[in-house]
């Protein structure tokens, strides 16, 4: 009995995949008509969808929708095991021999007309192959989905209907994406440098990065901004970090002056100078600390406390030698540029005013330098008269201000950070490869970004410069159809003719000096456009360098 259920049910199964064969074609046909009017819509309504994206959708949900559908209705009607047996000797001609068998109660088998029944089917049905009787054909039918199909795919050479939209909204719309998304991506690089910096206890920094970041979130909530707007809001922020970067004065100019601190005699001090003269200030109050500890225990003899005062009295010299020299060079630069004020040169003067400017950019350095010295002045005549403690002290305050400008290094160099960051953000902004997400080609350069002109060769940048350039120029508009030329006057030899005299007293030189206080001021004024751009750290004292060679 076993061998002839498991032939009916190889023969059923046979016969509800040949129902599920015959219903897929129609349940395909009528999903994909319906994909097919989806599809034709947006060719008369604007959708607000990807053209890919609802393709797919369409046609991805119609061959779900009929497989579904075919396998669901293949269950409801599918054929039972009376029906596979009849079907299974009608194909093999068994006389009805399997679905007279199934149709008796077990009681009826039991009998002798059963038994001789049940054996006789067996023998017949457990030679049989029911492959060879219940193969799976497809019909034509099966092609009627193609129909629906190919028009689906020819719908895609059609054009989809276009809303009457203004392009300029167009443009703005995607500026302002792009703003978002070079905003979002700065946001994200400053907060792991501010997480840096609060782990370096830089307090002033680390109010910079939060005032940073409230300007980026009202930026990033303004939904009027548009790219002109967002680049004068970074440029303002740019100007704060620009600011206090001026306020810092140069540091890097301090470390490069401790230079002067050569020749300085063996002794205790001898690791501290060295230190400081190679501009490792934190190495410099590392051994200060181990002098700090002998000096507290006692370790110092007579001969090391000597010289340890000759080597404080060195170094206060050597530091206020710096001092003074950068005091005698404003002084002579202030001297040639009244002479050159006198003489009419104001383009010299100019020149001299900017070197000043830079000098005078010093003066807090200076004055940290001159209170350095003056701390180990002190000490050393502590020492020279015998009070140790008071020298431990003086170089404890002289420790605090070499560390005080060793944390002005350190914001310096976070506000160089950000100022780069600054700068690739508003690269990005105007970057079309990469819509504002940040690429190789805006990134990475600071507020230079790519410019047309690269170090010894020609490129293709952004912006103006030497060479072929794409993309966005300058925000600042120029005139492209017309030039503006010059042209001298020649002067011809003629009379000089005396007409009268001016009304009132003559006051030589009034109004030349007032004259000169105007192109001072205007020289003194650095131009403030809108998208100011600062060199990469690598290349800023090159150019320095070059711009120098000009002045001379």
């Amino acid at each position: 009995m076993e061998e002839i259920r498991r032939q009916v049910a190889a023969a059923r199964r046979r016969l509800v995949l040949q129902q599920f064969f015959g219903i897929l074609p129609w349940a395909l046909l009528i999903a994909m008509g319906v994909a097919v009017i989806g599809l034709v819509v947006p060719k008369f309504i604007v959708i607000a969808a990807d053209r890919n994206t609802w393709f797919a959708s369409w046609m991805g949900g119609a061959l779900a929708a009929g497989l579904l559908f075919a396998i669901g209705w293949t269950l409801a009607i599918r054929r039972q095991a009376m029906d596979a047996a009849i079907e299974l000797d009608r194909r093999f001609g068994l006389k009805e021999r399997v679905s007279s068998l199934l149709s008796l109660e077990s009681n009826e088998l039991e009998t002798e007309a059963g038994q001789a029944l049940l054996n006789d089917a067996v023998r017949r049905v457990e030679s049989l192959e029911v492959r060879e009787k219940f193969g799976i054909t497809l019909s034509s039918r099966a092609l009627l989905p193609v129909v629906p199909a190919v028009v689906a795919f020819a719908l895609l050479l059609v054009p989809d209907a276009q809303k009457n939209v203004d392009a300029a909204l167009i443009a703005k719309a995607e500026a302002r994406e792009q703003i978002k998304r070079s905003t979002q991506a700065l946001k994200a690089r400053l907060a792991e440098k501010q997480k840096r910096v609060e782990e370096s206890g830089l307090k002033d920094a680390e109010q910079l990065f939060k005032k940073l970041h409230m300007g980026l979130d009202e930026m990033s909530k303004d939904g009027d901004v548009d790219r002109k707007k967002a680049l004068v809001k970074i440029n303002d922020l740019a100007k704060e970090l620009e600011q206090r970067r001026k306020a810092l004065g140069d540091p890097e100019k301090m470390q490069k002056q401790f230079e002067g601190l050569k020749n300085i005699e063996r002794g205790p001090a001898e690791k501290v100078a060295a230190a400081m003269k190679d501009g490792n200030f934190e190495k410099a109050i590392e051994q200060l600390k181990q002098l700090q500890e002998k000096m507290e225990k006692g370790a110092l003899n007579e001969q090391e406390q000597k010289q340890l005062a000759q080597q404080l009295e060195q170094m206060q010299q050597k530091m206020q030698e710096m001092v003074d020299a950068q005091r005698e060079a404003k002084a002579e630069l202030e001297r040639q540029i009244q002479q050159k004020i006198a003489e009419g040169d104001m383009e010299g003067a100019g020149k001299l005013q900017r070197k000043l400017d830079e000098l005078q950019q010093q003066d807090r350095q200076m004055q940290q330098l001159e209170q350095m010295a003056d701390k180990l002045g002190q000490a050393s005549e502590a020492m020279q008269n015998g009070d140790m403690q008071t020298a431990q002290s003086q170089l404890s305050e002289f420790a605090d201000q070499l560390q005080e400008m060793q944390s002005e290094m350190q914001q310096l160099a976070s506000l160089d950070e950000m100022m780069d960051e600054i700068g690739d953000a508003k690269n990005a902004m105007n970057c079309e490869q990469c819509g504002g997400a940040g690429c190789e080609s805006c990134q990475g350069s600071g507020q230079f970004g790519q410019m047309g002109m690269g170090a010894d060769q020609f490129g293709f940048g952004n912006g103006l410069g030497e060479g072929q350039g794409e993309g966005y120029r300058p925000e600042q508009e120029t005139d492209t159809g017309v030039y503006e030329s010059k042209v001298r006057g020649d002067p011809k030899a003629g009379e000089a003719v005396r007409v009268g005299d001016a009304i009132g007293p003559n006051k030589a030189g009034l109004s030349q000096e007032s004259v000169k206080e105007e192109i001072l001021s205007a020289i003194k004024n650095d131009s403030d456009p809108l998208s100011d751009q600062r060199l990469p750290k690598d290349q800023q004292e090159h150019v320095r360098e070059y711009y120098k060679r000009f002045e001379d």
